[in-house]
């Protein structure tokens, strides 16, 4: 995977090829100075973007709430005030797109969603309905932090890459998806070779017995829509099937471990590139489609993990063996103190 295949899968690239088959959707350029204000640590918000409203009008009040709000007052007026950023123009357009839409969109970098951190927002979704809750996703999210530090980590040529990356702001319409009607292809070499359930969390019945149907509907999309069209051999691109004969293109991603495999793996045959590939025997085959076929089968939501503290996340996934070893020392230790009482 090269440098110039990652920038070919940034979303201002694509979207206005394809922009008949899939979301409606704006982009905002973002300046040097937005950019830095997300990768800063701390998080303020202006007041006139306050994710909460506190009512002090409310004649009634208990003693208890006077002392609790008397106490916070206190609190804020010991603590150092951080400045709230000001970003107007970027913050005025992100306020009318959201009104074009009706209200409502997706956000999204170049490439990544913050899908990481929808477990922060109040209605635990990606869905915006203001400029902080844009503000708030993309400062939360580590996804949105790969694309801003790291998008060319996994790529063979990123030491000599110096090309400075035009960052975007993506809004797009919000739509209602099924995840059960979302597939994750892969593209190699121009062919269409292999077919994911998208989120491998849930065991749908039905894709069993549409499967024939939906790899004929993806396979006809694809041949038709974007295979003639998009310019790199290997990709990897995410649709929905809203209905029968009706698929949307919702993303292009790089062709490589950048990309989650989902139900395929990076290191089997299949998905390797080579020139001497058996890709010409698939040109005249159907992809391989694989999907949860019995709910036994079903995989843990990896994103489960952005919404409990580091440590145990750790703790869970064996990542830190050190971890585990103290925490069963502590246990050990807190027994025989225990015993011995």
């Amino acid at each position: 995977m090269k440098s110039c295949e990652i920038l070919a899968c940034s979303f201002s690239e694509w979207y206005p090829h394809f922009k008949k088959v899939t979301f409606p959707s704006r982009v905002i350029p973002l300046s040097q100075e937005f950019v830095d204000y997300l990768l800063a640590d701390n998080l303020v918000l202006r007041s006139d973007q306050a994710l909460f409203t506190y009512d002090t009008g409310n004649e009634s009040s208990s003693s208890d709430s006077e002392d609790d709000e008397e106490g916070w007052i206190k609190a804020e007026s010991e603590t150092p005030a951080l400045e709230a950023p000001h970003f107007e123009d970027i913050d005025k357009k992100i306020a009318n797109v959201i009104d074009e839409f009706g209200g409502k969109v997706f956000v999204k970098l170049n490439w990544s969603s913050p899908k990481d951190a929808s477990w922060i927002a109040l209605n635990n979704s990606l869905q915006c309905h203001m400029p902080a809750d844009v503000h708030l996703l993309l400062k939360s999210s580590d996804f949105v932090l790969h694309d801003l530090t790291q998008p060319f980590k996994d790529c063979e040529d990123h030491v000599i890459n110096s090309e400075p990356v035009k960052y975007d702001l993506v809004l797009r319409k919000w739509i209602e998806i099924n995840p059960a009607n979302e597939f994750r292809c892969f593209v190699r070499n121009k062919i269409l070779i292999g077919i994911s359930q998208r989120d491998d969390s849930i065991y749908c019945a039905h894709i069993e017995i549409e499967k024939e149907d939906i790899v004929r509907d993806i396979m006809s999309f694809f041949n038709e829509q974007i295979g003639p069209k998009f310019p790199l051999d290997n990709y990897v691109m995410d649709v929905v099937r809203q209905r029968k004969d009706k698929i949307v293109l919702v993303d292009i991603n790089p062709y490589g471990i950048t990309t989650d495999a989902l139900l395929f793996d990076w290191n089997e045959n299949l998905l390797q590139t080579s020139n001497n590939s058996e890709a010409a025997t698939c040109s005249y085959s159907a992809p391989d489609f694989r999907f949860i076929a019995e709910e036994s089968g079903i995989r843990t939501n990896p994103l489960r993990r952005y919404c409990v503290p580091e440590d145990i996340a750790h703790l869970t996934s064996g990542e830190d063996p050190y971890k585990l070893m103290d925490l069963l020392k502590l246990r050990s230790g807190q027994a025989d103190t225990t015993d011995s009482d």
